[in-house]
């Protein structure tokens, strides 16, 4: 598992990492069920303090990303599809808001703002995640 930290973006490292798990497991380049490396040994990996990295685990198990079963690792929890729609909208509902808010704070037009989406949606299931990608999350492209 790659996870690049920008030291410099101004985006707390914890975010940086949450973002950066969130799309690898999104766009299929952690699958379902597969083991991510403990919480030390990916702290030894970005030179981190293990505190970080199990903050950013405790984060991503609340929010269903991944899961963790003792004695035997911590994997990318799979995709769950059972939920109703209105679930859906209701636990991404204050992020639209947000984005939608801060577009328009920014004076972006809504056929912009929709484009954009839909070239995420186009590049999320157009291909494997790739860190070199200008649209690979480094944390500091969301609000």
């Amino acid at each position: 598992m790659y996870i690049h930290i920008d030291h410099n973006s101004g985006i707390p490292i914890s975010q940086q990492i949450v973002e950066q798990i969130k799309y690898l497991a999104v766009s299929g380049a952690l699958k379902g069920n597969e083991k991510i490396p403990s919480v030390r040994s990916l702290a030894t990996q970005l030179k981190l303090n293990p505190t970080t990295v199990a903050r950013v685990y405790r984060q991503l198990e609340s929010e269903e990303i991944i899961y963790t079963q003792r004695g035997s690792g911590t994997f990318i929890a799979p995709r769950r599809s059972g939920l109703t729609d209105e679930e859906k909208q209701r636990r991404i509902a204050g992020d639209v808001r947000k984005l939608v808010l801060e577009a328009g704070r920014l004076g972006m037009e809504e056929d912009e703002l929709l484009w954009m989406i839909q070239q995420e949606f186009e590049h999320l299931h157009g291909s494997q995640a790739d860190p070199e990608d200008p649209h690979y999350p480094t944390g500091d492209d969301h609000a």
